[in-house]
């Protein structure tokens, strides 16, 4: 006659230590990562590209701006022209929304004109009035030409920008972390984009 198999007392208190074993080893897999493995984590989510070039040139309260003035800061760069009647206005609320959401005073933006020669520090001081950009954290900046050229092609690796129309500049944002090292490009004028945006600018703030 069969019988079905029931297990002794003893049998049972022998397994027990390997139970109490792998419930530790499941709960300890499910424990939270580290500060060093979140901060390894968001590193790992926006890849090293390259240094951000250095550049110089008149902010919109006509003093001298330095990139190098960055360093210690988040920042995003763009490039537009306040004549521009095509996708810098809706850039530059772009960066307005971001200005007023992340209030961080290490969240800094630098918009380069590629009309240097119309966009005076007077002429960006009155565009930067119109999208209520704050000095100290968003500075618009006016450089020679040739400047802009090289820093957009070379030093940014924006294929688009930089040419001698205004007009075919790149529509690109650039995210670059505290140690002046490009870690994005992300399409302005795309909706899809700008919560990825956001987020890299928080991982970035974290880091």
């Amino acid at each position: 006659m069969h019988t079905s198999f029931r297990p002794s007392k003893y049998a049972l208190v022998a397994a027990f230590p390997l139970i109490v074993f792998f419930v530790n080893a499941c709960t300890k897999s499910e424990k939270p990562a580290s500060d060093n493995q979140t901060s390894a984590q968001q590193r790992a989510s926006l890849p090293e590209i390259k240094a951000v070039p250095q550049f110089s040139g008149r902010s919109q309260t006509d003093t001298q701006f330095q990139s190098a003035s960055m360093q210690g800061s988040v920042w995003l760069a763009y490039f537009f022209f306040t004549s521009c009647g095509g996708p810098c206005p809706a850039m530059n609320a772009r960066v307005e929304a971001l200005q007023k959401e992340f209030a961080s005073p290490n969240l800094k933006f630098v918009g380069i004109s590629v009309d240097p020669e119309t966009d005076t520090p007077k002429a960006l001081a009155a565009y930067a009035a119109r999208y209520h950009a704050d000095a100290s954290r968003w500075t618009m900046v006016q450089m020679p030409l040739d400047s802009v050229k090289s820093i957009a092609v070379q030093g940014f690796m924006l294929a688009q920008g930089a040419e001698d129309d205004p007009n075919l500049h790149s529509t690109r944002f650039v995210a670059i972390d505290k140690r002046g090292v490009i870690r994005g490009y992300f399409e302005g004028l795309d909706e899809n984009e700008i919560p990825k945006l956001k987020k890299a600018l928080q991982d970035l703030l974290a880091e």
